[in-house]
This record gives C-alpha cells, sequence and structure tokens, in this order.
C-alpha cells in the first residue's frame, strides 16, 4: 500500500486531568477547557485532542464514570458553539464506553492509546466514519517503564503493532485514510528506542497514515538534561519539523503557533 500525499495535521493537545506532566489542572473548569480549544484552533491547529485521563508513566487509572464526568460538560459546549469549517475533536481514550457515548457528540477521531478496542465497538466507529488512531503502548500506565522495550525489540514490535492492527481496522470497514497509527514514542520504552521508533516512523510514512506525539516527552528531558516539560519545546519543535518534512499525518503537540510557523513555511517548499 503506498499512502496517498496529503498535508500534514496539526493536533493540539487539551487535558482535562488534574495529573497530566505538561498542563495537568489547568483545564479540570469546562469553560476554561473549551476557551484553550478555540484558541488551539485559533492558533492553527486542525485537531483538538481530549483526554480526560493521564497516561504519563506511572499514571493510576481513572474509572468510566470519572472520566465521562470530565468530558461530558465540554462536548456539549463543543456541539453549541461554531467551529471552524476544517475543526476536528479528537477523543483521547482507551474505553469502549467512553467511546461509544461519545458518538452522540461532535467527535471526528477516536485517539485509543492501547489500540486495541473490541469489535463491536469498532464497527460502531466505522459505521460512523469516524477516524481511528491506535497507538502502541508496552504493557500500561502503571508498568511500562519498569522492562521498557529497547531498540531492536521495540522495533519489532511497532512493525508488528502497524501490520496486524492496519488489518484488523480494514476487516471492520475502515478506508486506509481513516487508519491513523502511532508509535507510542515514550510509552515503555528506552530513550535509544524512542529515537529509533521516531526515524522508523519517518520511513514508514508512505506505507501508513502516521500520528507523532514527541511534544515535550521526557526522554528528550533525560537526553538534553531539560527539567520542565515547557523548556523542551525548542527540542520538540526540531523533531516535529522532522515530521513536516516527511510529510506525516499529522504532530499532536502542546505548542500549536510555533508548529504552526513551521509549516507554513513549508507550504510552497518543491
Amino acid at each position: 500500500m503506498n499512502r496517498r500525499s496529503a498535508e500534514s495535521l496539526i493536533m493540539g493537545v487539551v487535558n482535562i486531568t488534574p495529573d497530566s506532566f505538561s498542563d495537568g489542572g489547568d483545564f479540570l473548569d469546562p469553560g476554561r477547557a473549551v476557551a484553550r480549544i478555540e484558541q488551539l484552533f485559533d492558533e492553527g491547529a486542525d485537531i483538538v485532542d481530549l483526554g480526560a485521563e493521564s497516561s504519563r508513566p506511572g499514571a493510576q487509572a481513572v474509572d468510566l464514570e470519572e472520566e465521562w464526568r470530565r468530558l461530558k460538560p465540554i462536548l456539549e459546549r463543543l456541539s453549541q458553539i461554531p467551529l471552524p469549517t476544517r475543526a476536528w475533536i479528537s477523543l483521547d481514550t482507551y474505553k469502549a464506553d467512553v467511546m461509544v457515548r461519545a458518538l452522540d457528540y461532535r467527535v471526528q477521531i477516536i485517539n485509543d492509546i492501547k489500540g486495541e478496542a473490541d469489535a463491536k465497538t469498532l464497527q460502531l466507529i466505522a459505521n460512523k466514519g469516524l477516524t481511528y488512531l491506535a497507538m502502541h503502548m508496552h504493557r500500561d500506565p502503571q508498568a511500562m517503564q519498569i522492562t521498557p522495550l529497547d531498540g531492536p525489540e521495540a522495533l519489532r514490535a511497532v512493525d508488528a503493532f502497524y501490520r496486524q492492527t492496519h488489518a484488523r481496522l480494514k476487516s471492520f470497514g475502515f478506508c486506509d485514510e481513516r487508519i491513523w497509527l502511532d508509535p507510542g514514542i515514550g510509552f515503555g520504552k528506552t530513550d535509544r528506542a524512542n529515537l529509533w521508533l521516531f526515524k522508523q516512523a519517518l520511513q514508514l510514512v508512505p506505507h501508513y497514515e502516521i500520528v507523532l506525539g514527541i511534544s515535550r516527552k521526557s526522554f528528550m528531558g533525560r537526553i538534553l538534561e531539560i527539567d520542565d516539560p515547557r523548556d523542551r519545546d525548542p527540542a520538540s519543535k526540531m523533531l516535529e519539523l522532522s515530521g513536516l518534512f516527511a510529510g506525516v499525518r499529522a504532530i499532536r503537540t502542546h505548542d500549536v503557533r510555533r508548529l504552526k510557523k513551521l509549516l507554513n513555511l513549508l507550504q510552497d517548499c518543491p
């Protein structure tokens, strides 16, 4: 399969959580969350990804009803306000019940960090015409960094995940353009593996709709000795720029404004 040529999209991030590593606690209030979503679209985001459960290493699981309690008022408000024509809302959840409830709202993408939704849920998502973004995660947030995958084994695991997930989603009726795959950089991998997976992702852009999320990740902090996540934005932009050069389908970032500037500069690049 050769992926069609398409402009890379920018996916902004809004975490409706008290404990996310970068913006935890900032947007628990629905009004502030919606204002932030509108700001990200104004800054140039094509997609805003909403998550109500932290997936950082060591994060504790959130039960279904608490996750939905955080999300529902925001989804309700988004259904009542005008958004840019091309604006998409992505929902970051691995719980089938949350995915199904969200189908009644303005959601175009399901971002599943475990990439393993059950058959019934996948069929519903496919029938609704949504895009399914499947991420590779080694184990779960509580244990993924205890025995992380190293370089060679990480490459093999993610390559198998791409092939198997793509074939599975095709069987439920998803077209190639609605199957997005994320290598899960930072999710149960060593620092070396994260860099190798980044390179592998760029090489596989002709074959899959690849999404990259490397913004402010802790592996950059360790390698480059940058403790504050917000101070990692310049390093993040250099990796994200490489993704733009390669033509990844989307880049998930906290810093939309600066990434949009880079993307604009590339628009007429021969």
